[in-house]
């Protein structure tokens, strides 16, 4: 018996939302909205990480130059130099826009329950991968000696501020 003789619908499945349908369904409006959702978070979490290091004293632009660390090495973190500042906000920002845009592929929905729970989710994610896993295995990352405690409320800002996808995802929508 093949999908052909049970009458196989692949966008329903016994009456399910079918996720790997909406997965397939790349809209370019909603990537859009991704890559402002993602600009937009990756700004609320650098607001985090700066008061969070002048609160203790230290340079406010320490969490916008920690990305130019695999770049520059410890130039990135040159207090008054501006090259580490531009290739750590750039970096960052790219970053933060693909998973912006990931984010907004894969959420696909607009209900804030969802929402909140999938960017407690990837604030998760990205602590676990990008700080627990990458930064330790890059020397500069750890030689900074980056808090990791600290780093997990940074990814939650930038995780639970995604959630501004559903009004960037409206405001695109009138657009389109």
């Amino acid at each position: 018996m093949n999908s052909k003789d049970r009458n196989f619908n692949p966008d329903t499945v016994a009456g399910e939302f079918n996720v790997v349908a909406m997965w397939n369904d790349v809209r370019s409006a909603r990537l859009i909205a991704g890559v402002k959702a993602g600009i937009f978070a990756g700004t609320m979490a650098q607001i985090f990480g700066s008061i969070f290091c002048m609160a203790k004293g230290l340079d406010f632009t320490i969490p916008m130059r920690i990305m130019g660390l695999p770049f520059l090495g410890n130039n990135a973190m040159t207090i008054g130099g501006s090259i580490g500042l531009v290739v750590g906000l750039i970096s960052f920002y790219v970053l933060a826009i693909f998973l912006g845009m990931a984010y907004a592929h894969f959420t696909g929905v607009n209900i804030k329950k969802g929402l909140f729970g999938m960017g407690f989710t990837w604030g998760t994610f990205g602590w676990i991968f990008i700080t627990c896993l990458f930064m330790p295995a890059n020397r500069h990352y750890y030689a900074a000696e980056i808090p990791r405690g600290v780093m997990f409320f940074a990814w939650q800002a930038y995780g639970l501020s995604l959630m501004s996808i559903a009004w960037f995802d409206k405001s695109v929508q009138k657009k389109y």
